[in-house]
Order: C-alpha cells, then sequence, then structure tokens
C-alpha cells in the first residue's frame, strides 16, 4: 500500500467535453462505415479496423462513466448540501478580490492564493464534480467565490 495518496475524484466531464467525444466518436464510425466499402488497393484498406474499433468502445466507456446520470432528490439535497458546505470552506482563506487585483499594495496575496490553491486542490475538484452533476453547463469559477475585500485595510 502507499502511503499519502489520496483515493481518486471520478471526474465528470462538462458539457463541452461531452460534445467533443460524441464528435469524434461520431467521426470514427463514419469512418468506419466509409471504409466497409473500399475496394482492394485503396487507402481505406490500410485502415486498422479494428483500432478505431476499440477507441469507439474506448469513447463509449467514458461518456458511460464520466457522464453525470439521473439524480434522485435526496441525492441532489445531499450534494446541494455539499455544495454549500465547500462555498463556505472556500471563502474561509480565499483572498479577496482586492488582493488579487492589487498585489503591489497587498504584499503576499499571490503566495496566499496559491497555498489556498494547493490546500483544496482535491475539494476543488470534488466542487467542480458537484456543479457539474447538479447544473451541467453553468459551472461557475472559484472567481466568483471572491469577496470584495475593504480597500482601507492596505491604504
Amino acid at each position: 500500500m502507499v502511503r499519502g495518496k489520496k483515493k481518486a475524484v471520478q471526474k465528470v466531464l462538462s458539457t463541452t467535453e461531452i460534445q467533443n467525444i460524441k464528435d469524434e466518436r461520431k467521426e470514427l464510425q463514419s469512418v468506419l462505415q466509409e471504409s466497409e466499402g473500399a475496394g482492394i488497393g485503396t487507402a481505406a484498406e490500410q485502415l486498422d479496423k479494428s483500432m478505431i474499433k476499440r477507441q469507439i468502445r474506448r469513447f463509449d466507456r467514458v461518456l458511460e462513466e464520466a457522464t453525470p446520470g439521473r439524480l434522485t432528490g435526496q441525492q441532489k439535497d445531499a450534494l446541494s448540501k455539499r455544495e454549500k458546505e465547500l462555498i463556505d470552506k472556500f471563502q474561509e482563506g480565499l483572498p479577496t478580490r482586492y488582493e488579487m487585483d492589487h498585489p503591489a499594495k497587498c504584499p503576499g496575496a499571490v503566495k496566499k492564493h496559491q497555498r489556498w490553491s494547493s490546500t483544496n486542490k482535491h475539494l476543488i475538484s470534488e466542487w467542480r464534480n458537484i456543479q457539474r452533476t447538479l447544473r451541467p453547463g453553468e459551472e461557475i469559477s472559484i472567481e466568483q467565490l471572491r469577496k470584495d475585500g475593504a480597500r482601507s485595510k492596505y491604504i
């Protein structure tokens, strides 16, 4: 057993990632269909059809595993509750908007953000997955969670 490794969080794909995979899959299927009727000595004969079929199966497996499924009301409630907990936790150490916009007036703000980001890395990925599951295509950025901050504190 390896120490120090955390359990990997299953990534939920965004709507654009899902659409890109579907488009690639459709393109591979059309290439495969076009090569079916190819004669001897043509370029289509040179295609590795088994490799194309493997790629299509791999796309199918990725879509099945990383696409958010149907949720019950209880699951939605639990996810939204966890999302609110994560947002509250994020806002505790997250540098304010003013700190990030004026790093010369707020020494250490960049390091503070980097430290915060590395500390909350696994929570951020969990939060993104929750957003993609609850509201696909309507995810919000961490930047929108920043508080405005008081100017007078640094002037």
